[in-house]
Order: C-alpha cells, then sequence, then structure tokens
C-alpha cells in the first residue's frame, strides 16, 4: 500500500478520475507504464510526474502547483500517475508514500521528491528546468561530461536495455526479441530509447566496448547483446 506523507496507511477509495483533466497541454495523466514510458521516449523529454491518491488530500494541493508550474513551463511535461492504480511503475520509482514527485530527463529519472512541499517542489523544478520553458529547452545535459552520463543513464533502474525504440514499440527486431525475453523473467527493467539521443547512441559504443543494440545492464554491468541475453 502506499501511505500519505507522514500519515498512516489508510484504504483506497475509488478514484477520482474527473480531477484528471487539465486545461494545460503540459500536464496529462499517464494511466499506465507503457503511457508513462512514451512519454519519457519522445525527442528532448522533460518531465515531472507527480505520484497521487485520491484519498490523500495533500495530493489535490499539489495538482493545483503542478498546473502552475505547467502553464509557466511549455517545453516541459508535468504527469500525473495514480500510484495505487500503477503500481508496477510506483515500485519502479520506489513510491512508498504520497505525494511523490520523479524528474526526468528522456528516460533518465534526476532527482526525486517525497511530500507536500511547495517550496521544495519549485525549487526543484527551476534547478532542473530553469525558470521557464525556454530556459528548461535550453539547459542541456551536454554541459554534464557524457562519461558521467552513461554511468547515470546503466544505473537508473537495476535492469535497463538500451533499444531502438520503446518497451512497447521495438523499432528493431533484435530489440524486440529482447525486451520479449527479459520481460519474460518477470524481473522489472527501464529501456532507453537510443534513436532519442545520438550522444548516447554513439558514445554508449565506446563506453561498453560493444558495437552494436540492443545492450542490457544490469547494475551498471553490460549483460551483452541480442544473442547472449536470448542465450541465459
Amino acid at each position: 500500500s502506499i501511505a500519505p506523507h507522514g500519515s498512516p496507511v489508510r484504504s483506497r477509495a475509488s478514484p477520482r478520475r474527473d480531477r484528471d483533466r487539465s486545461s494545460s497541454m503540459s500536464l496529462v495523466d499517464a494511466r499506465s507504464a507503457a503511457e508513462h514510458d512514451a512519454l519519457l521516449a519522445r525527442p528532448n523529454a522533460l518531465v515531472v510526474t507527480h505520484f497521487w491518491a485520491s484519498w490523500c488530500e495533500p495530493c489535490g494541493a499539489m495538482d493545483a502547483l503542478m498546473r502552475e508550474l505547467a502553464a509557466a513551463r511549455p517545453a516541459v511535461t508535468f504527469a500525473r500517475v495514480e500510484a495505487e492504480a500503477c503500481d508496477d511503475l510506483a515500485e519502479r520509482y520506489d513510491v512508498s508514500a504520497v505525494p511523490f514527485f520523479t524528474f526526468h530527463r528522456g528516460a533518465e529519472k534526476i532527482d526525486a521528491l517525497e511530500g507536500a512541499d511547495a517550496r521544495a517542489l519549485a525549487g526543484r523544478v527551476r534547478q532542473h528546468f530553469g525558470v521557464g520553458g525556454a530556459a528548461a529547452a535550453a539547459a542541456p545535459a551536454a554541459a554534464e561530461p557524457l562519461d558521467a552520463r552513461l554511468k547515470r543513464l546503466t544505473t537508473q533502474t537495476p535492469v535497463v536495455l538500451f533499444m531502438k525504440g520503446t518497451r512497447d514499440e521495438p523499432r528493431c527486431g533484435f530489440s524486440r526479441k529482447v525486451v520479449d525475453a527479459v520481460g519474460a523473467t518477470g524481473v522489472p527493467f527501464g529501456t532507453f530509447d537510443i534513436l532519442s539521443d545520438e550522444d548516447v547512441r554513439q558514445g554508449l559504443k565506446e563506453y561498453s566496448n560493444w558495437p552494436t543494440y540492443p545492450q542490457l545492464y544490469a547494475n551498471g554491468e553490460l549483460v551483452g547483446g541480442c544473442d547472449i541475453v536470448l542465450e541465459m
């Protein structure tokens, strides 16, 4: 169960979907892990995700702030995920209390924040995405050394697959085979679409000393490509 921040676990009420609708194109509801992954897979994606629960009153207040932040930053997508309806996604990001926020640059989770702290949320958004949408789009990860970024990407989840396309829409047969093979094990895993970032696509080949894709990593170490995964 997901606990409200600072309060004991409460029984889950019926979802209030009517509260999910937003007038801003930058504030969206992701109703599954696949929908959330699709947001992260877009080119140059900048995403703030609010994990919420219908029975947690502070989540409503944070929703209002999310809408304000979204209106000021059209280049950033502010997403809402009902934590208990998407428990696989909540588990992936270690969500144990709501409200809970994750911050993403593409498939890379760059930060997380727990609790209904409006000042902290606004501060983290400014820290990672600048004062507005234009500044956010101009705040490049390129300022970070590529090797450091690759290290973070390969350790963003215990198991991560660098592939062509997304988990739900692989864009090559080898990537599809590895997605199916890893998925069949039941082990949670993240993905990164190397077609969305040329620096990562080329840099990871040297970083791993492995010239082809897909590449599967576990605990930051290269497991191998399609042939090796299928033989395991």
